[in-house]
């Protein structure tokens, strides 16, 4: 009987009931109906975040939680750390530039607000800007741009980690200023360089296409400014000190 029942909760898509269902302990009807549909929206939930973080794609997972505000970290007047926190930039479409040196934490914070709008059912793409244009070039080399531009329209926060690694040629640097243009107050960007924006030139490799995206970037944007040494240095020195210490 009870294998019938379980059965019956899956094939009517009831996963979490099928799972959990015997757990629910029984005082009273409504008591009893109202925590079986709790359980089952519960498992929904958590189906759901899963969900959204497997497709947006993120290399690392990172979390707020693990995550240092440091005094090297200048924040804008347009908004304060709780706010990148939660996000509020999203639901008006505004964007949240992230600079500095390699190793700062530029790329800990982009993912960690990117994860938790993910669990605020946000949709989300995750993206080094390398990747992105090979994925940009293949499609477009295969007739599939419109496709995969089309999805990336449905996004509702794309995330560009790393602008500045590598000088992109012609092409990509066009599909690219594509992607960026569709999102432009039509989405929130979260964006991640090393460079200054004066620099991008180095990156997109002509002017003209380099000042007018960087003109859509910056509009309706917090730029948030990393300075100091990278943590992945401090670690490092921290270690050999360390080692240094045990072997006195």
């Amino acid at each position: 009987m009870i294998e019938t029942i379980e059965q019956t909760m899956k094939s009517l898509k009831l996963g979490g009931l099928a799972k959990d269902w015997r757990n629910v302990e029984f005082h009273d009807t409504e008591q009893y109906v109202r925590e079986l549909l709790e359980v089952e929206v519960r498992e929904r939930e958590a189906n759901r975040m899963a969900r959204h973080i497997k497709q947006a794609g993120f290399r690392v997972i990172k979390t707020l939680d693990t995550f240092v505000w440091k005094q090297g970290i200048e924040l804008p007047q347009t908004i304060d750390r709780s706010g990148i926190e939660a996000g509020e930039f999203v639901p008006r479409r505004e964007n949240l530039v992230l600079m500095g040196a390699t190793g700062t934490g530029k790329t800990h914070l982009a993912t960690a607000v990117a994860m938790h709008l993910c669990q605020q059912g946000k949709h989300v793409r995750f993206y080094t800007v390398t990747a992105l244009a090979n994925i940009l070039l293949e499609k477009n080399q295969k007739g599939q741009l419109n496709g995969f531009l089309n999805s990336l329209r449905k996004v509702q926060v794309l995330v560009l980690d790393e602008i500045g690694f590598i000088t992109l040629h012609k092409e990509a640097s066009e599909l690219l200023f594509q992607v960026i243009s569709d999102c432009y107050e039509q989405k929130s960007l979260i964006i991640t360089s090393n460079l200054e924006f004066s620099q991008w030139n180095t990156v997109f490799g002509n002017s003209k296409l380099t000042a007018a995206l960087v003109d859509r970037v910056i509009h309706h944007s917090h730029i948030v400014v990393f300075s100091g040494p990278g943590h992945r240095l401090e670690e490092s020195m921290r270690r050999q000190k360390g080692e240094r210490g045990n072997g006195g």
